[in-house]
């Protein structure tokens, strides 16, 4: 046999029957140790986290197939205004900063977004009006007024980027109409993107003057994506509409205004042990006024008033609390309640409730879980059983706040904790305090909660972050983690950095019990935030990579770890550090001063540059002045205000300048290594996450983005002159600040193979999980140490790409997915060859 045909018959062993060449000496081993028992592993560990985000829920997850419904998503909140096409929120003070935020977002353009009216001749309008409100939460109706010549009229509703129809499947049509002189009929229908008639029934409006509802059920005689929703009125006429619903007959488990069927059921193939809700920012809300308000989401829909969402679109509240604690049942998750403590969104405008009305929101919260798990002789408890649900709910979880930090804030965790805990102290409480910050500041938290968005070296470089952290009095959980800087929409890269990082929160699952990815949902055509685990069209829905190697690992889950090493040559040579180009100065919403900057050349010899404005100085974002000679000043309170020296580039070099700051809530930026157009490089961001640390960060399209070096915990203090020096070399950055080494970053390359093993007791199974993010195939030895039989016959699950920067799609939902096969080569020392860009599981039958 020649060398080709040699090669291809090893191939087609490995493909088909898992057939593996010898171990050789110089192969990588996997040392992993039966005896050695690990921490257990807990079925708490996988969960997921829901917030209506980028149309999550709205055209999403819930099933609604009509959008604006009600005739709400115009109604702008209490005490907001649009000016300019924009909304702007109240003139709150923000807690931690002590001033008024001058803040806008973004705001529908639509006039009555999503529906429209055509007719035969000219005479046909709509608005929207507070008349005789068919319910006064639910203000809005639509005024239709159809002229003697625009009969035949037609009002015509998009639905959310299209409605999708299945045919034979019946459609659940909900309806209300007010009239003082039309008696004419009404034709619902669905009508396809070719204009067929999909399915149609007439009503009969009453010319009484009361609202009359109508109850129908559409049947398709067609499958389409993109159809839409049509009222057709035969006669001229003036009438109000209202509350326009269509949903599916069949949601998942048949539920009530329910959820898509297809999305619950791919959502639920994860297997979550928990479920998050309702949020993520929505929570506080921009203001406290504008939060997520869990007794307006309950009952008739059609009484929901809904709410602007903190994301730029509105939220029905259709997918309510008793939704989500009754999917949480029907899927056998735990329910996680997330409460507002009167602050509102802090990265956003950040006010609070007075002290005296923190009590309304202790007792909203109390509720809540009375609603959830009280008694049916309890207030709320009742209201459930009323509900149709007299048994409790699985609720376990209360997270108090959402990304909050702060004097004030930990004030108000303590106030929560005490009364919630007194009442039910079965519950496990949450904090959000990131790791070591500011949890000392409260009395007892049961976890708390970091979160991480970043890009792919640092969960490669990270894998062992929980290792060395001390064990205190509570637990972590992490409920907000993603690789989503530089990955594109969620590439292959992305996904095994991911499992990197999972593999160490597995690994340490006595201190880490619970985690979940974020955010869950992305309707395609609404992308507010840059990478989501799920993809969904209005008849479509795709897992990432990064949901396949979510669900890998909760379908895995040991019982518990065992002792599993990984035996490799170490990755230690630095590399070359990209730290040619531009130097800047800069602040993140923080007032500072410059001054006496110098810069020493590779030549040795030592540039001093003008510090006037306009002499030398590209000023993309902030308010530059000359404070006076030879100082330069930023007064704004803007993120990343920056000024770069103009027409310089430099290697190789030393800088130092002295910096003041004189207000806001942060430290100093020095960015180097700039290109061109200020839209990449570094920066040392000094005193940054609200002046608690110091880092390094890359800076990608003229912002901060992912960290590469540790963080060191520093404050910078008002009003104090402090010598900043930055040495940049071929292999290192280095930042002192007053003298004292704070930053000395080598570049070095993060390892890209990871392993961790577990055993689990119900299958007597011996778990393998593999990541290899290299590009080229990884061959280990493994050996199996304190196993008295190990079975040659087993099970491998691949998730493989051809390229790290492969993604799924809507064409290709499944280009990267997992594999099972087969192996019959399982023994106490044997060889096994992982592919190229994969996350491998391994289960061997083993016999302790």
């Amino acid at each position: 046999m020649n060398k080709i045909l040699s090669i291809v018959a090893i191939a087609l062993l490995i493909s088909i029957f898992g057939f593996q060449p010898t171990p050789k000496a110089e192969d990588p081993k996997v040392l992993i140790d039966l005896g050695k028992k690990g921490a257990e592993v807990p079925a708490s560990l996988y969960g997921v986290f829901f917030e209506e985000i980028n149309h999550a829920g709205e055209g999403g997850l819930y099933a609604e197939m009509i959008r604006n419904r009600a005739f709400e998503d115009k109604e702008v909140p209490t005490g907001y205004s649009v000016v300019n096409g924009e909304l702007v929120p109240p003139a709150v003070k923000n807690h931690l900063s002590g001033r008024i935020e001058k803040n806008t977002f973004k705001w529908e353009k639509e006039t009555i977004p999503a529906w429209s009216i055509t007719s035969k001749g000219d005479g046909a309008s709509i608005h929207t009006t507070k008349t005789q409100p068919l319910d006064p939460s639910t203000p809005n109706n639509l005024l239709v007024k159809i002229g003697p010549a625009a009969a035949p009229a037609i009002l015509a509703n998009t639905g959310f980027w299209g409605i999708a129809t299945q045919k034979g499947s019946e459609y659940l049509l909900r309806f209300y109409t007010r009239s003082d002189n039309y008696t004419g009929s009404i034709t619902a229908r669905i009508v396809g993107a070719d204009n067929s008639i999909i399915a149609n029934q007439q009503v009969t409006a009453s010319a009484n003057g009361k609202w009359k509802e109508h109850k129908l059920i559409l049947v398709a005689n067609a499958s389409q994506s993109k159809a839409h929703f049509e009222l057709v009125f035969e006669k001229s006429g003036t009438f109000y509409i209202d509350y326009v619903s269509l949903f599916p007959k069949n949601t998942y488990k048949g539920r009530e205004n329910g959820l898509r069927n297809d999305v619950a059921t791919f959502l639920s193939d994860l297997k979550p042990a928990f479920i998050r809700w309702p949020g993520g920012c929505i929570v506080e809300g921009i203001t406290v006024s504008n939060r997520v308000e869990w007794k307006k989401t309950l009952g008739d829909p059609m009484k929901r008033s809904g709410v602007y969402d903190t994301w730029g679109y509105r939220n029905s509240y259709g997918f309510g609390y008793n939704e989500f604690l009754q999917y949480c049942e029907d899927i056998g998750a735990k329910g996680m309640f997330v409460c507002n403590v009167g602050l509102g969104c802090q990265y956003r405008m950040g006010d609070a409730c007075s002290d005296q009305d923190v009590d309304f929101y202790v007792k909203d919260v109390l509720d809540a879980l009375e609603y959830a798990i009280g008694g049916t002789n309890t207030v709320w408890g009742a209201k459930r059983a009323k509900a149709g649900h007299p048994a409790p709910y699985p609720l376990q979880y209360v997270e108090i706040g959402n990304e909050q930090w702060g004097a004030l804030y930990n004030k108000r965790f303590d106030i929560f904790y005490k009364a919630i805990k007194s009442k039910y102290p079965q519950l496990t409480l949450i904090s959000n305090h990131g790791l070591g910050k500011g949890v000392k500041s409260v009395t007892k938290t049961d976890m708390i909660d970091p979160h991480w968005y970043v890009g792919p070296d640092f969960f490669f470089k990270n894998h062992n972050l929980f290792d060395n952290i001390p064990r205190e009095d509570y637990k972590i959980y992490v409920g907000e983690y993603a690789c989503n800087q530089r990955v594109g929409g969620g590439n292959m890269l992305a996904a095994l950095s991911e499992a990197a990082f999972i593999s160490g929160m597995e690994r340490n699952s006595d201190l880490v019990k619970m985690a979940s990815y974020a955010p869950l949902f992305e309707n395609k055509n609404n992308r507010e935030w840059p990478v989501n685990l799920i993809w969904i069209d209005n008849d479509k829905v795709v897992g990432r990579s990064s949901y396949y190697v979510q669900q890998l690992f909760a379908s895995n889950r040991p019982s518990y770890n065992v002792f599993t090493q990984l035996q490799q040559p170490k990755l230690d040579k630095p590399i070359p550090l990209k730290g040619e180009g531009g130097i800047g100065l800069g602040s993140w919403i923080t007032q500072n001063e410059y001054k006496d900057l110098k810069i020493k050349i590779a030549d040795g010899n030592v540039i001093s540059p003008d510090m006037s404005v306009g002499n030398g100085w590209i000023i993309p974002k902030g308010d530059w002045k000359n404070a006076s000679s030879g100082i330069l000043s930023q007064s704004s309170l803007e993120s990343m205000a920056a000024a770069y020296l103009k027409g310089k580039s430099f290697n190789n070099f030393e800088l130092e300048v002295k910096a003041r700051k004189t207000g806001g809530d942060e430290g100093f930026f020095v960015m180097f290594g700039m290109n061109e157009t200020q839209q990449t490089g570094y920066a040392f961001n000094i005193g940054g996450w609200g002046n608690t640390q110091t880092t390094l960060q890359i800076i990608e399209e003229g912002v901060t983005s992912e960290a590469v070096a540790p963080f060191v915990k520093q404050e910078i203090k008002n009003n104090q002159w402090y010598t900043i020096k930055v040495i940049v070399k071929e292999s290192v950055a280095q930042l002192y600040v007053d003298g004292q080494l704070i930053i000395n970053y080598l570049p070095t390359p993060a390892p890209r193979q990871f392993v961790i093993s577990g055993y689990d007791e119900k299958t007597n199974e011996l778990i393998i999980k593999f990541t290899n993010a290299s590009s080229e195939p990884y061959r280990a030895q493994l050996k199996i140490d304190n196993a008295t039989q190990v079975e040659s016959k087993g099970v491998a699950i691949t998730l493989a790409a051809n390229s790290l920067k492969d993604e799924n799609s809507f064409k290709e939902p499944l280009k990267i997915a997992p594999k099972q096969t087969s192996f019959d080569g399982f023994s106490n020392d044997f060889s096994y060859t992982f592919a190229a860009n994969s996350l491998t599981v391994l289960r061997v039958k083993v016999r302790l």
